[in-house]
């Protein structure tokens, strides 16, 4: 079992490498064979949306350190991504590294993906978890479901000073279970269900979009249902209907993928023409 940390700080040895390294040891002690990278010792260049890894299944044609990555990604089995909370939401190597995993998106490398047993765990460092910290953890959620792995554990972590939280006993010992429970549930043992973790039953996400008639949406995962407050927290209720519409179960995202995405290739040839002529009489 291989189990790849990521660090996304810029920060050698900061609170986020000490969180991901104790997960790691942790794993380690599991039986999990364990590697590091620091995706801020990378070259990782913003997508150009040209698509080629998708439409025509190539490797991205960006001349950087993502192909590493996204090798390390396959090859892994579970992840344990850490990072440090900048303004409201992880550092922008993030969102970056993300946009490139649509690599990965390609059907016969979501099918091949799927297929296998992945999951992974994330650890949040921030001066204040609880109020700002909004984005950090569901930016981690999104990098981790797109890369296959969905979360299954997680912790938000109160640091500041590059390295304290090493002299907090607390928070290392959430992240040793954080790496204990990602090679767990890899073997097969139930966790703690995600929908105790938050309010989202599918993702156990905290935030929600408000809809009309009293309707709510989650953001990370597109399940839709009721707010209700419910033995003193509030909970999105949403039928086993619609729990299995989520977007990042395989088969849903493997559909949007073959029957929404790809489509826009041949739509966008055919209307090419038509395209250029409109620009140009909106812009000469």
């Amino acid at each position: 079992m291989k189990i790849l940390g990521l660090v996304a700080s810029y920060r050698k040895m900061g609170n986020s490498e000490v969180l991901v390294r104790v997960a790691l040891r942790a794993a380690e002690k599991e039986g999990a064979e364990t590697e590091l990278i620091r995706l801020t010792d990378l070259e990782i260049r913003p997508c150009k949306g040209c698509m080629a890894c998708l439409f025509k299944g190539e490797r991205c044609a960006i001349k950087d350190d993502m192909p590493r990555l996204l090798d390390a990604l396959v090859e892994a089995d579970g992840l344990i991504v850490g990072a440090p909370t900048y303004i409201l939401a992880p550092p922008g190597i993030v969102k970056m590294a993300t946009d490139r995993l649509i690599e990965l998106m390609h059907p016969d490398r979501l099918k091949a993906l799927a297929a296998r047993r992945r999951a992974s765990g994330i650890l949040v460092a921030a001066t204040e978890p609880e109020s700002w910290a909004s984005f950090t953890l569901p930016l981690l959620k999104l990098f981790c479901y797109a890369a296959l792995a969905p979360p299954v554990d997680w912790a938000l972590v109160k640091a500041s000073g590059p390295g304290e939280v090493a002299l907090d006993k607390q928070a290392l010992q959430a992240a040793r279970l954080v790496g204990v429970n990602v090679v767990r549930f890899l073997r097969g043992t139930d966790l703690e269900p995600i929908s105790a973790r938050g309010i989202c039953p599918s993702c156990g996400s905290r935030l929600v979009e408000l809809l009309e008639d009293g309707r709510a949406r989650c953001p990370l995962c597109g399940v839709e249902g009721k707010i209700a407050y419910e033995r003193g927290t509030w909970l999105l209720q949403a039928s086993p209907e619609e729990l299995a519409r989520a977007r990042w179960m395989p088969d849903n995202l493997l559909k949007h993928v073959e029957e929404v995405i790809m489509p826009t290739k041949d739509r966008y040839l055919a209307r090419l023409e038509e395209i250029k002529r409109a620009v140009k009489e909106l812009f000469g």
